[in-house]
């Protein structure tokens, strides 16, 4: 099913599939998945039933490329941005602290946004920080919030 997926986002990627009949197979997929999800959610293996039920609670968010046509069918993209950050850790051999480790991956993941989005890194940071030092509301520096 999930081959038939990717098959279907590639064919309609190389103008092969027309955004109608894209989105409509689509659709039919998604029914397909979240049916296949709730009857996962009877199985007796508490494990996996756990897992579809947690599948299923955020199942909208598995198919924000429907509605959002910029947004990626997976994160390849966002992992190879990371691999440099990854690579990286590993050599320095962490942190000593998970408070270390959590603001290198967040300072991070701000530096690697702000060059996709072509802006200034060193202006994000500082506006973060400068609303974190007057206690003010968390800023939404990369215009990801939508009213």
């Amino acid at each position: 099913m999930l081959g038939t997926l990717f098959r279907t986002q590639h064919r309609f990627e190389q103008g092969e599939l027309s955004e109608e009949r894209w989105l409509r197979r689509m659709q039919r997929l998604r029914k397909s998945i979240k049916t296949w999800l709730e009857k996962g959610t009877q199985v007796p293996v508490k494990r996996y039933a756990g897992r579809c039920q947690y599948i299923l609670k955020h199942e909208t968010g598995l198919w924000v490329f429907l509605a959002s046509r910029g947004t990626p069918l997976t994160n390849n993209e966002a992992e190879r941005c990371l691999r440099g950050s990854v690579i990286m850790r590993k050599i320095c051999y962490g942190t000593n602290s998970d408070r270390g480790d959590k603001f290198r991956s967040r300072l991070l993941s701000v530096i690697e946004t702000s060059k996709k989005r072509g802006l200034n890194a060193l202006k994000m940071i500082e506006t973060i920080v400068t609303a974190v030092m007057k206690k003010g509301e968390y800023p939404d520096v990369f215009g990801l919030i939508s009213d």
